[in-house]
C-alpha cells in the first residue's frame, strides 16, 4: 500500500528550501513519500527540519517564557513576569502537567520521528540528478540523519533518563506507538550505533555554505558527551570505572580527530577580542566544532534584549547571581570566597587576597569577558550599579547589579537596531572535550595523572591562571574540574545538568542565593529574592508530561517522586 505523507510534513520542507511548485499539488492537501524523497533538494528540505530542534542561548517554550538555563542553577536568575521560566525550577513550582521545558519531549520526538522518516526512504533518493552525481551530498545526510537522532535521544536522556527508543515511522493511530522505556544500558548503546555511522558517513569539515551542519568532528564530541553522563552518578550508582575509562578513551579520541582535522583552541588575542571571548564573537572561530545551522532565537537579538539593561533599551531579564562571580578565581588560583554564613555574609579565603569591599580586581581573565559588573566599561560608558542613582541600577525592579557579557553585542543599538550581527549558538567546542577528558580521566584514575592536569591546565592557562598543584587529591581535582566548568562554560547550557548529573544540585540550588549592593561605596551582598527548592527524591529528572502518561499508563511509568 502507498504510504500518503501528511501536508504538515510537506508544508515543514519549505522551513530551509523554497519550493513553490512542490506545495501546488492536488487538492487533497497529501503526498506520498516517494514524491517527496524522489527530489533530492525536497529531502534535503525535510532533513533541514529536524535542525528546527537544536538547543539555542535563549529557550522558549509552548506556554510562554525566554530563559538561559543558567538561570535554573547556581550561574544566575531570572527576572522578568514571564510564566514557566527557570524560576518555576528555583521554587519547586513545577510538575508533571506543566514545566518550562515540557515541549522538549513532543519537539525532540517529533525530530525523531523526522529523521526516523528520512532512513527508512533514503534508497528514494536518486544518487544522480541532471546528469550530475550526487553521491557526496547524499551520504552527508544520511550520517546527518543518523547524528541527529542520536542527538535527540541524548538530549531526551539528558533529561528523562529512560526514555522510549525507536526506529520505526510512527504516526497517530498505530497500535505500536504506546512504547515501554528502554533501560539505560540499551538506550545508550543505541545512540552510539548511530553515532558511529554518522563518524563514517560525515566529513570531518563543511565549506562556509553548509556550515552549522552535522560533522564527524561533532559526532566524535556527541559521544564524548554522551558516554562522560552515562558515566556520572545520575547514571552510574554503583560507580562503575570501566565506563569512565571508555568516556576518557572516547573524548581524546575527539580531541585528537578534531585537532587533527584543523580545529584548535582559542589561545590567542586579535582584533574581535581576546582569546576566551572570540570564541563567542566570531562565527568560525577554529575551537568551535558544532554550532547552530540557523542563528539563534531571533537572530541573538532576544539574547541582547533579554540580558540587556533598561538603559540599553533591554529588558534586565537573564542576570548573573553573586555565587556565579563568587566562583572565578582570583590570579593567584585561590577561590576568593568558600560560602555564606547564617548571617549571609561571605566566608573569606584568607589565602585569595580577596577584598570584599573591591571585589573586582585581580580576577581570571574569563570574568571580565563574561560579567559586566559595577565599573566596568560598556558600550562607551563606565557603568554604575549603585544606589539608588547609578547610571545602570533600576529603581524600579530588584535586580542582582550584574548584567551578562557572554554573546552580548556591544556594537548593537537596541533603540535604532543598528550595529547587530548574526550570531550562532555553540553546541560543542573544543574546551569542552578537554573538560571531560579531564574529568573522566580523573574519574577512572586512583589519583589524577600528568594528562589530568595537563588537560585542565592548558583551559586554566588561557584565563591567565596558574597551573594546579601536583599534589592534589583525586577528590580535591574533582572539585576543581568542576568550578572549571563552571566558569569557562558559563551560560552554554552545560551547569544546569552536570549538577544534575554530579548529584549535587541539592546542595548547590537550594537555600538563599545572593548579589551585590553597592551603597555610599559600600558594598554588600544580600540575598536574592527567595530561599530555592531543590528536591533530591525527584528533581533530579524531570517528569513524563502527565499527557504521555495517561494515554500510556499500563506502559509509559512516571519518573520517581512525580
Amino acid at each position: 500500500m502507498k504510504k500518503i505523507m501528511p501536508i504538515w510534513i510537506v508544508i515543514s520542507i519549505v522551513f530551509f528550501v523554497s519550493c513553490d511548485d512542490f506545495l501546488e499539488r492536488a487538492p487533497s492537501g497529501l503526498l506520498d513519500e516517494k514524491a517527496v524523497f524522489s527530489n533530492l533538494n525536497n529531502a534535503e528540505g525535510f532533513l533541514n527540519n529536524a535542525y528546527r530542534e537544536v538547543p539555542q542561548l535563549v529557550y522558549g517554550g509552548a506556554f510562554g517564557g525566554h530563559f538561559n538555563l543558567g538561570s535554573g542553577t547556581d550561574e544566575g536568575a531570572h527576572m522578568t513576569g514571564e510564566a514557566y521560566t527557570t524560576k518555576s525550577f528555583n521554587y519547586g513550582d513545577w510538575n508533571p502537567a506543566q514545566f518550562p521545558l515540557m515541549w522538549c519531549w513532543h519537539a525532540y520526538y517529533a525530530a525523531i520521528r523526522r529523521t526516523n522518516t528520512f532512513i527508512k526512504n533514503y534508497d528514494l533518493i536518486p544518487e544522480e540528478v541532471g546528469g550530475v552525481n550526487f553521491g557526496d551530498k547524499r551520504r552527508r545526510l544520511y550520517g546527518e540523519a543518523h547524528a541527529l537522532r542520536a542527538y535527540y535521544y541524548f538530549l531526551l536522556f539528558s533529561m528523562w533518563g529512560e526514555v522510549p527508543y525507536y526506529r520505526a515511522v510512527l504516526l497517530p493511530g498505530e497500535d505500536d506507538i504506546y512504547l515501554q522505556r528502554t533501560d539505560v544500558s540499551s538506550l545508550i548503546n543505541f545512540i552510539s550505533d548511530d553515532i558511529r555511522i554518522a563518524e563514517e558517513y560525515l566529513s570531518p569539515q563543511y565549506t562556509s555554505s553548509e556550515f552549522g551542519r552535522f560533522t564527524s568532528v561533532a559526532a566524535k564530541a556527541l559521544r564524548a558527551r554522551l558516554l562522560l553522563y552515562y558515566a556520572s552518578k545520575l547514571s552510574n550508582s554503583d560507580n562503575d570505572l570501566t565506563r569512565w575509562s571508555k568516556a576518557a578513551e572516547a573524548a581524546k579520541e575527539a580531541i585528537d580527530f578534531a585537532e587533527s582535522n584543523g580545529y584548535a583552541l582559542s589561545l590567542t588575542d586579535n582584533a574581535n577580542g581576546l582569546a576566551y571571548e572570540r570564541i563567542f564573537k566570531e562565527m568560525t572561530n577554529s575551537e568551535i566544532l558544532w554550532s547552530s545551522l540557523s542563528p539563534y532565537e531571533g537572530d541573538g537579538r532576544i539574547w541582547n534584549g533579554l540580558c540587556g539593561a533598561l538603559a540599553d533599551n533591554g529588558w534586565a531579564g537573564e542576570a548573573p547571581i553573586q555565587e556565579m562571580v563568587d566562583s572565578y578565581e582570583m590570579i593567584n588560583g585561590e577561590l576568593p570566597v568558600l560560602g555564606y554564613d547564617e548571617n549571609n555574609n561571605p566566608i573569606l579565603n584568607e589565602a585569595s587576597g580577596y577584598n570584599p569591599q573591591n571585589p573586582y580586581i585581580n580576577r581570571d581573565k574569563r570574568f571580565y569577558q563574561t560579567i559586566i559588573y559595577h565599573g566596568s566599561h560598556w558600550k562607551g560608558r563606565t557603568i554604575d550599579l549603585s544606589y539608588p542613582n547609578g547610571n545602570y541600577y533600576d529603581k524600579n525592579y530588584a535586580r542582582t547589579n550584574y548584567y551578562w557579557k557572554k554573546y552580548m553585542q556591544e556594537e548593537f543599538n537596541m533603540a535604532t537596531g543598528s550595529g547587530f550581527s548574526v550570531k550562532r549558538f555553540i553546541v560543542f567546542r573544543l574546551s569542552e572535550l578537554y573538560l571531560n577528558y579531564a574529568e573522566t580521566l580523573n574519574e577512572s584514575l586512583a589519583s589524577p595523572d600528568k594528562e589530568v592536569y595537563s588537560a585542565i591546565n592548558i583551559i586554566r592557562g588561557r584565563a591567565g591562571l596558574p597551573d594546579l598543584p601536583f599534589n592534589l587529591t583525586k577528590e580535591t581535582m574533582r572539585e576543581k574540574i568542576r568550578n572549571e566548568r563552571k566558569v569557562e562554560l558559563a551560560m552554554e547550557n552545560h551547569r544546569f545538568f552536570d549538577v544534575r548529573r554530579w548529584m549535587i544540585a541539592e546542595k548547590v540550588d537550594v537555600g538563599y542565593m545572593h548579589k551585590v549592593h553597592i551603597e555610599n561605596g559600600k558594598f554588600s551582598y544580600p540575598t536574592w529574592e527567595h530561599p530555592r527548592i531543590f528536591d533530591k527524591k525527584k528533581h533530579y529528572l524531570f517528569p513524563i508530561p502527565q499527557t504521555e502518561i495517561d494515554k500510556n499508563r499500563d506502559l509509559l511509568k512516571q519518573n520517581p517522586g512525580w
